[in-house]
């Protein structure tokens, strides 16, 4: 009886559209909703003109009024961006576990480096970033 389940599941995975790369995106997606990000559709030519300036499902940081948030771009699968603050990224991270992680590098005064996971925004784009733009927290 499992291995039927198994395989049912399995045929449903590849009969949606994009297989299992597109199933498992919106799986991250969920997730991404349910640690506390929040998403975002693009609905306009304009606004995945401003989803497409950031790197495809890859969280950049930005720091808004003494606060640090992230935005991940999915311009491909949901044409959304997902906002989030410092309390959805711990949530996020808390979701992986300790052997899906390489070991940390340590920087100069013993802490953490940033990893491959988060890149800083880039100044030009940050200043561009308004009140109600979909980039915006």
């Amino acid at each position: 009886m499992k291995f039927v389940s198994l395989a049912v599941v399995a045929l449903l995975a590849l009969a949606l559209p994009g297989g299992p790369v597109a199933a498992g995106q919106e799986g991250y997606d969920m997730k991404l909703e349910d640690v506390g990000f929040v998403m975002r559709p693009a609905n306009t030519p304009a606004q995945m003109e401003r989803l497409r300036l950031l790197p495809p499902r890859k969280f950049v940081a930005r720091n808004k009024g003494g606060r640090r948030y992230y935005i991940y771009a999915d311009p491909n699968y949901c044409q959304c961006v997902f906002v989030g603050g410092e309390v959805a990224m711990t949530n996020l991270r808390a979701l992986r576990t300790p052997i899906q992680q390489p070991p940390m590098p340590l920087g100069p005064d013993g802490g953490p480096v940033a990893g491959s996971l988060i890149e800083e925004i880039d100044p030009g784009l940050a200043l561009s970033i308004g009140d109600g733009d979909i980039l915006d927290y």
